[in-house]
């Protein structure tokens, strides 16, 4: 799913020379949202990653118009993290339907050194289109299950209007449609999202777009949501012990959790330079996993520590183990 979401102000530069300030961190700065039905709530992820070696500090984001609500996930990134600025642009509150409106999100970053980043976002709200539910929301889905969602999209002024075809951007989300009611002007399609058992742990957005007969609605988008939760998770989902001196032993605990009571029946992987201790072997829904690494041979040291439980739908977790051994 993908697999599975403007003026700029200062010229101070962040103190690295590789690239030329936050703006080059944002994996995309527009979005044109397309044409919404009026009364609807847009939700885009404006995603960057921290690829500096300095901590990156953000402010509250401003707008240039009070129908699009920023918020932050992350006020400080660390070096290799990655956070969001989202906009929701509330169609309600946009006076004119018919109408391009395109809004203009200020986001100010405060260190290393200052500088405001512009992203916008856009959309053309539509009085004669209804969407129920605007969103092709699938919730929690348990990884491997997969699973179907569906809406409505009803045209009110055009007593011809047809959905010619219904593509997907997500790898792993099928689209189809099928004509579920023609009365007068107004037209109604079910449209419905198909999610791939195959889709990775994770909260996933995408797009379903239909493309239809009428012009002034010729490609419409519903948004496409999933948070995909693995059956049996561990967390941290890889270890890394860094240096570790020649002779030594270090340790470190992981969380095997799941949403129902398992058992964890056996551990593969270990060997004299790599133990690791279970908490009991009775069912429950989270274990405490000790992994202990001794090693006997300077250089990289890698390690695949294999959990085998009775959780059918996810028997087994794979944690990877690294570490790199130095001189005393």
């Amino acid at each position: 799913m993908t697999r599975f979401m403007l003026g700029i102000a200062g010229v101070l530069l962040f103190s690295t020379a590789a690239w030329a300030g936050p703006g080059d961190l944002f994996e995309e700065k527009t979005k044109d949202f397309g044409i919404s039905p009026k009364g609807t709530v847009l939700v885009h992820y404006f995603r960057f990653t921290n690829t500096t070696k300095q901590t990156i500090t953000v402010g509250q984001p401003r707008v240039s118009c009070g129908c699009v609500t920023p918020a932050l996930t992350h006020t400080q990134i660390a070096p290799g993290e990655t956070a969001a600025v989202i906009a929701y642009m509330d169609t309600r509150r946009i006076p004119h339907s018919g109408v391009t409106k395109t809004v203009i999100v200020y986001v100010p970053f405060h260190s290393p050194n200052f500088e405001e980043v512009a992203l916008s976002v856009t959309t053309v709200t539509r009085d004669d289109l209804i969407m129920s539910p605007d969103t092709l929301a699938f919730g929690t889905v348990t990884k491997g299950k997969g699973g179907k969602v569906s809406t409505k999209v009803t045209f009110t002024s055009d007593a011809n209007w047809t959905v010619k075809k219904a593509t997907s951007n997500g790898g792993y989300v099928g689209a189809e449609f099928k004509l579920s009611s023609r009365n007068g002007s107004m037209v109604t399609y079910e449209v419905t999202a198909t999610l791939d058992k195959d889709c990775p742990a994770g909260n996933w957005t995408s797009d379903i777009f239909l493309g239809t007969s009428n012009a002034a609605v010729a490609k419409l988008r519903i948004p496409v949501t999933v948070n995909v939760v693995a059956a049996v998770a561990a967390t941290p989902g890889a270890v890394s012990f860094g240096d570790v001196k020649m002779g030594s032993a270090l340790e470190q605990k992981i969380t095997i959790q799941s949403a129902t009571p398992f058992k964890i029946l056996e551990i593969k992987g270990v060997d004299d330079q790599l133990r690791v201790k279970v908490d009991n072997n009775v069912s429950q829904a989270t274990h405490t996993v000790i992994i202990s690494a001794s090693p006997k041979t300077m250089g990289g040291f890698t390690r695949t520590v294999e959990i085998v439980t009775d959780n059918k739908d996810q028997p087994k977790v794979i944690v990877p183990v690294t570490a790199k051994v130095v001189k005393p």
